[in-house]
């Protein structure tokens, strides 16, 4: 008899012993979930999400669904399905709209630049003639008026592309930090928080107070050169460019190269902390040294995970904001070139020259809004690699 309780007793032991690893397992993931809901909560999103809703309401239709859960979820499951196909046919869509928008703007340019041939043929048959000159020089005016008034909009679509994004890393870079810090990147996060606030303001200001307005009066000087033969000043416009050239490759190189050498220190110094932390604690730390470790390693590898999805939609967010505004400069572009390239076979090279000029300043206001976009999509993507660095040296 005794034999058979024996048995019995060492028989659901093991059934005991077989189930503790699932119903610890499933208990570690049900503490998962519930520390990443909780973490959720305790983070300040409400900035971000409202930029998320903003950009939805603007040009949602030519997007895929954009939301931290729905990443969130994809990473949990070792998916993440971003919708690029969806993504970049919506922005040929956005690109073909923009074309049909400012075609307006090419009948007028064409109209008038196919005038002022008429009346420089005319001129020119009929030799002199100040009614002539006269006419020709208030279409060719007028053309300019209209040329410069489309470049000052693809110029305050710039700035305006460069303050919003300015103002969603400001909102983003808090929330990045302090998961940074959560997993233990407090050296990392200490040392970046101060370089991007500061070099978003020497950027932002230097973009917009420095370069636009080189490139705005690059292009005026380009018309200016166009108007008279004896006053050319096309030597001082590409002289302004090379400047804006110089100032953007300047910045990129320095913003890129310093946000590298001040994330991989940090987090290498950030790996040997935590590693020495952790084995101090699992050891000198009586009875509770390995709970209190576990517990450290549970909320890193959520704030992880957290950090991941909330740094994959920053940086979705970022290269949306610079996109479309590049697009819409991108489509002026196309249209000036169109232009010049219908003009020139009607024999006025000034004319074409001018919308030709006007196109090739445009592209560098399309360069400078795409360097900010970059290099904002760039420190989003450093923060968050730095992230996952810390934690595999740690």
């Amino acid at each position: 008899m005794k034999k058979v309780i024996l048995f019995w007793v060492v028989f659901w032991a093991f059934l005991l012993t077989l189930s503790l690893p699932a119903r610890a397992q499933s208990t570690q993931a049900a503490y998962g979930e519930q520390l990443l809901k909780e973490q959720i909560q305790t983070l300040d999103l409400q900035e971000v999400e409202t930029f998320i809703r903003q950009i939805d309401a603007e040009v949602g239709e030519y997007l895929p669904e954009i939301s931290i859960s729905k990443v969130l979820d994809d990473l949990r499951h070792g998916k993440l399905d971003l919708g690029l196909d969806s993504f970049l046919k919506g922005l040929m869509r956005f690109l073909f709209r923009e074309l049909l928008a400012q075609s307006s703007l090419l009948g007028k340019l064409v109209i008038l630049a196919v005038l002022c041939a008429v009346l420089q043929s005319l001129l020119v048959s009929f030799e002199k003639g100040t009614t002539g000159q006269l006419a020709y020089m208030v279409a060719y005016l007028v053309l300019i008026t209209i040329a410069l008034s489309s470049f000052k909009l693809a110029i305050d679509t710039g700035r305006e592309a460069v303050d919003r994004m300015v103002t969603f890393v400001h909102a983003l870079l808090p929330v990045l930090l302090t998961l940074l810090a959560a997993i233990g990147g407090m050296t990392t996060a200490a040392l970046l928080h101060p370089f991007i606030l500061i070099s978003m303001g020497i950027l932002s200001t230097l973009i917009k107070g420095v370069v636009f307005p080189l490139i705005y009066f690059a292009a005026i000087l380009n018309l200016v050169s166009e108007i008279s033969t004896r006053f050319k000043v096309s030597n001082l416009a590409l002289l302004f460019r090379q400047i804006c050239i110089g100032l953007l490759g300047l910045c990129l190189t320095l913003f890129i190269g310093l946000l590298s050498v001040q994330g991989v220190a940090g987090s290498v110094a950030d790996s040997v902390t935590l590693r020495t932390a952790k084995f101090m604690t699992g050891t000198f730390v009586p009875v509770i040294g390995k709970l209190l470790s576990d517990a450290v390693e549970a909320v890193a590898g959520t704030s992880l995970l957290l950090k991941n999805a909330v740094g994959i939609v920053g940086a979705m967010t970022v290269l949306i904001l610079s996109l479309f505004p590049v697009l819409k400069i991108l489509a002026l572009v196309m249209i000036y070139r169109v232009a010049a390239a219908l003009v020139q076979p009607f024999g006025d090279a000034q004319i074409a020259n001018s919308l030709e000029a006007m196109a090739n300043n445009l592209i560098f206001v399309f360069a400078a809004t795409a360097a900010v976009g970059l290099m904002f999509f760039t420190a989003i993507s450093i923060i968050v690699g730095m992230g996952n660095v810390t934690v595999m040296l740690r």
